[in-house]
């Protein structure tokens, strides 16, 4: 039931980004990235979690970078409720790096000029300081290394296999590692590709250990697909996590006793 109806949903969203193709302006195509929020995520994720768009900071963050230094700004962020965040414009915020559950960015098409940008955005936010949260029972879940990154597309390559080839050329040319990459790229309609580490062992096919990625052509399947990986950080959404490093990080040096 759950499969036919996230096809439902991926069939709808592949029709309502064909509409605003019809647009004479690029500017005017923004439509399929706030029907998926509108349709998908707001629907269906946890009432805990809140939508938004802006950057992401942790402890280490300087106030007004200079150019080479621009944080990225993030198409859609996914952010727990109960961590506090800063504010900058009714639609632009600052979220802490703990409290990210997790990053999509929203393309009309998949290539190799997006996926190169995407790359390098995500390689800059998976090196943000991000503690492991402050609960034992947090080890009895499957546990990130880092803030979960999604890139989510509504047309690509028909086989996803050269998408791999694309990713293996960009994470060389600017020395990406495996755990700073993509954790899944989902394109409706054609397939997925998802980073063995980003999911559970046990849940994976048996494949070669030394392959960093997985992949699948398929026409359906894809948002349910995306929305069966939300579900294996989704329970630790309310596990406690220790901000006590921001208190610290100006102060300490200007604390005095008596």
């Amino acid at each position: 039931m759950l499969s036919a109806h996230m096809n439902a949903i991926e069939q709808v969203l592949l029709a309502q980004s064909k509409i605003a193709h019809n647009a004479g302006h690029p500017n005017l195509r923004g439509g399929p990235r706030e029907w998926f929020i509108r349709d998908f995520l707001e629907k269906h994720l946890p009432s805990t979690l809140e939508i938004g768009q802006g950057e992401i900071i942790d402890v280490n963050s300087k106030p007004n970078p200079s150019q080479g230094e621009y944080r990225p700004q993030v198409d859609i962020v996914i952010y727990r409720k109960d961590i506090p965040k800063v504010t900058y414009s009714r639609t632009d915020s600052a979220y802490l790096a703990e409290g990210v559950m997790a990053v999509i960015e929203s393309k009309s098409e998949l290539n190799s000029s997006t996926l190169e940008a995407a790359c390098i955005s995500t390689k800059k936010l998976k090196q943000l300081e991000c503690p492991t949260p402050l609960s034992g029972l947090f080890t009895t879940i499957f546990h990130f290394d880092n803030l979960v990154s999604y890139l989510v597309a509504y047309d690509g390559p028909e086989d996803m296999g050269k998408v791999i080839s694309w990713i293996n050329e960009i994470v060389d040319k600017y020395d990406i590692t495996s755990i700073e990459t993509l954790d899944m790229i989902v394109v409706f309609g054609k397939g997925v590709i998802c980073r063995r580490r980003s999911f559970p062992p046990d849940l994976l096919p048996d494949v070669p250990n030394n392959r960093n990625w997985i992949y699948i052509n398929q026409q359906d399947n894809n948002l349910f697909t995306l929305f069966s990986h939300m579900l294996t950080w989704a329970g630790s959404s309310a596990v406690v996590v220790d901000l006590s490093k921001y208190i610290m990080k100006n102060n300490l040096d200007k604390w005095k006793s008596t």
